[in-house]
């Protein structure tokens, strides 16, 4: 068995690893606290949404994307004006390549958090990879890096990415 190399082969597992170290380290980015409930109505063994949050990233992170669905679905219901997550969601769905689904999500957590990069930066990976529109890849991906600092590793994962946007439209266009 012969291991293919070649430039095509770098650019495929340089996106690979791009692409698993942001996920690895969106999953692990700190999140903005929910309020806690009042203790009065509040019984102290209750579950709130950041519990059913950490329950899916425990789902996600051992590959069990359907229960992972379950719990950001549980803790979006339970917290409908936190964008988070509706993008933790949106993941659990991409894993399950169910692209509309988790682009219907992302809008969802645009209209709620339209200042959120991470929101774009999902986006794109949406439209590139799973519903196959280069342009609303690049709007996505124009946008987020319109919002992150230029020097950021993900903005300079993103820009590779635009180029090879650009790449792949140049030899379609031959």
């Amino acid at each position: 068995m012969t291991i293919q190399t070649g430039p095509r082969t770098l650019v495929i597992a340089t996106f690979i690893a791009l692409s698993v170290g942001f996920l690895v380290g969106y999953w692990m980015a700190p999140r903005a606290e929910t309020p806690e409930p009042s203790t009065a109505s509040a019984a102290p063994h209750s579950v709130g949404p950041a519990e059913y949050s950490q329950l899916g990233m425990q789902s996600l992170e051992s590959g069990d994307y359907a229960s992972a669905e379950r719990y950001f679905r549980r803790a979006a219901e339970m917290s409908p004006d936190d964008a988070g997550p509706r993008m933790d969601l949106a993941v659990s769905l991409m894993y399950q390549e169910r692209w509309q689904e988790a682009v219907d999500e992302l809008e969802a957590a645009a209209e709620l958090a339209p200042e959120a990069p991470e929101i774009y930066f999902l986006r794109g990976v949406v439209y590139r990879d799973g519903l196959r529109d280069s342009d609303r890849a690049r709007e996505s991906w124009v946008r987020f890096l319109a919002m992150v600092p230029s020097d950021s590793p993900q903005a300079g994962t993103v820009r590779g990415w635009l180029e090879g946007l650009e790449s792949a439209a140049g030899e379609t266009a031959q």
